[in-house]
């Protein structure tokens, strides 16, 4: 996850280390404690899912984003305003 200041985004991607055979990969950006519209890129990867971009949240809001890749699966949130 990056922030772009002068655009308002933030921007996710799920990243494999090294490329292969297509597999299941996402990316998920959505805000916490409310969704305002999760972004998402899903399928069958080589390489990497995404990039999604999100506006940064409102103010009381934070991130949440999710990545997987074929069975793995990580979350986390946090860059509350």
């Amino acid at each position: 996850m990056t922030y772009n200041s002068s655009a308002g985004e933030v921007c996710a991607v799920t990243v494999r280390t090294s490329s292969g055979p297509r597999v299941f990969m996402e990316v998920t950006l959505d805000t916490w404690p409310y969704s305002s519209g999760q972004a998402k890129d899903s399928g069958s990867f080589t390489s990497y899912a995404g990039p999604v971009y999100k506006d940064v949240p409102d103010d009381g809001q934070c991130l949440t984003w999710s990545g997987s890749i074929d069975i793995y699966f990580n979350s986390d949130n946090g860059n509350c305003t």
